[in-house]
């Protein structure tokens, strides 16, 4: 019943958001959380626009020891500056299983200089990424928006230019779900500003996905006019 319930809640929230319910459409498994054989079941699934350059897709997923909720979308033009990189919550770090082990393996986790982060969340990301930029995305402002402002349960990794946003638990309510979107989108809008400030506004603009990225249709039809390439 509550698989049903999650599922007709998710797809309330996708339709009154222009998005769309997608069966058999499958997830990507580059993040950990994702992983092949970590997953066992996706509850529900819906995808669409977040914004005007944002496609995502929106799932409820089913682990051994949690469920989520996942936001995915692609932003490829952060991996030349960080291949991979995982922003987890403290208490959580348990449920992350075996392919959140290989990857970090013995170490490379990211000392940002803020006891309140620690305090929060744990940082690890790629030895080959390039630091600077890596520090300046994580910024005093980012942090603040990590500690205070993202949802209850927000976490993320990024892998090889695919992007999970994820919060604890099956949301179904609109607000929560709504919650989960614009955490994305803003988390979306840093990471594009800091591969802007690299490569301009143009070269960041295109690291949006095109309709090939997920295997779906056009543009949508109503685009966000608030987001635009320089935003996002």
């Amino acid at each position: 019943m509550a698989e049903a319930d999650g599922a007709e809640g998710l797809a309330a929230w996708a339709a009154a958001r222009g998005m769309t319910v997608e069966d058999g459409v499958h997830l990507p498994r580059t993040t950990p959380l994702l992983a092949e054989g970590e997953v066992h079941s996706v509850d529900a699934l819906a995808g669409g626009w977040f914004s005007k350059y944002i496609e995502a897709k929106v799932a409820l997923i089913d682990r051994a020891d949690a469920h989520f909720t996942v936001a995915v979308t692609h932003v490829p033009k952060a991996k030349r500056f960080v291949p991979w990189m995982l922003c987890h919550r403290a208490e959580d770090e348990h449920l992350l299983g075996r392919a959140f082990a290989t990857l970090v393996g013995d170490g490379n986790r990211v000392e940002l200089g803020s006891a309140e982060l620690d305090q929060c969340y744990r940082v690890y990301a790629s030895p080959g990424r390039e630091d600077i930029w890596f520090h300046e995305l994580f910024s005093p402002a980012f942090i603040v928006f990590l500690i205070e402002q993202a949802p209850k349960g927000f976490a993320f990794e990024y892998v090889e230019g695919t992007l999970c946003v994820s919060v604890l638990g099956r949301q179904t309510l609109t607000e929560d779900l709504d919650g989960l979107r614009d955490a994305t989108v803003e988390l979306v809008r840093r990471i594009r500003g800091e591969i802007a400030e690299r490569l301009g506004h143009a070269d960041a603009a295109r690291s949006a996905p095109d309709a090939a990225a997920f295997g779906d249709g056009a543009a949508p039809a109503t685009p966000d006019e608030s987001a635009s390439p320089s935003q996002s």
